[in-house]
């Protein structure tokens, strides 16, 4: 049970969420001066115990989550959701559509967060599924499902 004095609760997508700061940080920097723009964050669903025990590991840019903004907290809780649908799933493609519908966030937003996030590396295959929506996968995801090392990298050159 995640327990801290810098935890906060929200509500977000029909739940009861909790927010606990990690104390880790990461950024860039130069020479001597290193720049820490991003805070580490657990977000758990407190209020539906029967999806399991999730944990989601997210970023903010608060290194207290009572300090930042209930928006902010939101976001990174769509994000660090919409990628775990993708890791999670038996397929090695999805939809935004599929996305969405088990998230229960809006089509829009999962596909405006697959195509900028920079939490995890977003691949687009070149091909749609047969309705003509298009598909997504995360490297680490396509490289767990295939085992193919060598088609992540032409995955990769085809895609950019």
């Amino acid at each position: 049970m995640l327990i801290s004095m810098a935890t906060r609760r929200f509500h977000h997508l029909g739940q009861e969420w909790e927010a606990v700061p990690t104390g880790t940080g990461h950024g860039l920097g130069s020479a001597y001066l290193p720049s820490i723009d991003r805070r580490g964050v657990i977000l758990r669903s407190v209020s539906n115990p029967e999806q399991g025990d999730y944990r989601y590991r997210g970023t903010m840019s608060q290194s207290d989550p009572n300090d930042a903004a209930l928006e902010e907290l939101k976001d990174v809780l769509e994000e660090v959701l919409t990628i775990a649908s993708i890791d999670r799933s038996r397929f090695t493609w999805r939809t935004a559509e599929g996305i969405a519908e088990e998230t229960g966030i809006s089509v829009d937003r999962v596909r405006q967060i697959l195509e900028t996030t920079s939490e995890a590396d977003v691949m687009q295959s070149d091909e749609a599924n047969p309705q003509g929506h298009a598909l997504f996968t995360t490297r680490d995801h396509f490289v767990k499902t295939t085992g193919d090392v060598s088609k992540r990298y032409a995955g990769v050159e085809r895609s950019t």
